[in-house]
């Protein structure tokens, strides 16, 4: 499988995982940013957007072979909090260990799927995550009511507002940020959910404007119930 055109790999942080003889389970978080009309290298039109590219990815297969499985996928409603990058679409994919992610890249259906991903992503940023102490696995989601939407937010060591903290917001998970698997020269730090309403939404849309920060991004989604609560 050729280098992916969408991120960087981080070598040096993945290379840890090769010594590491205690391996534990990995939610990788992806921030997704499609191109607008997928992009094949060996030349194929499909006439398809990056999106559509991506939904023929869908690497579900090879990561229930090694024993993982999607974890979280939604389309952003608003983003908040960042910088130029307008992120399409945030997934979370469980993995029962790091090494899995290494070991399902070598399976020959996802090889094959992956140069749908390649097509499809202008960029994105993969980052292994783990739940803090607090955060109880799994998390739940039974304060997810229908009409319910998801803030997302992921920070660094710079100080900047929690969002949540302005509104009656759920949190449901927090995540330290062990390092970032593909993406750019960042770091990051904390990945937390929280479950807010759409009038909370809509306070948060209203707020931005003045506290969106580069040092974190804050992303509003729309949930989809039934992986949620699977």
């Amino acid at each position: 499988m050729s280098m992916p055109r969408y991120g960087k790999p981080n070598l040096s942080y993945v290379s840890t995982w090769f010594a590491d003889p205690h391996d534990k389970p990995m939610w990788a978080l992806n921030l997704m940013k499609y191109r607008p009309i997928a992009d094949y290298q060996d030349g194929r039109d499909l006439s398809i957007s990056g999106a559509d590219a991506d939904l023929l990815y869908n690497p579900t297969g090879p990561l229930s072979d090694v024993g993982g499985r999607v974890f979280f996928a939604s389309d952003v409603i608003h983003q908040i909090s960042g910088d130029a990058i307008s992120w399409d679409r945030v997934a979370v994919a469980f993995y029962p260990k790091r090494m899995a992610m290494m070991e399902m890249q070598q399976l020959p259906e996802f090889i094959e799927l992956h140069d749908h991903k390649d097509a499809a992503m202008e960029f994105t940023i993969v980052m292994a995550t783990m739940p803090t102490d607090d955060s109880p696995q799994p998390p739940d989601w039974s304060m997810l009511n229908e009409g319910d939407l998801v803030l997302v937010q992921v920070s660094n060591e710079q100080p900047s507002t929690d969002f949540a903290s302005l509104v009656s917001a759920r949190r449901v998970g927090t995540y330290a940020v062990e390092g970032v698997i593909v993406g750019d020269e960042r770091t990051w730090t904390t990945a937390t959910w929280d479950i807010i309403t759409q009038a909370d939404a809509d306070v948060l849309v209203a707020a931005s404007a003045n506290l969106s920060n580069p040092t974190r991004y804050a992303m509003i989604l729309q949930p989809l119930l039934d992986m949620m609560r699977n």
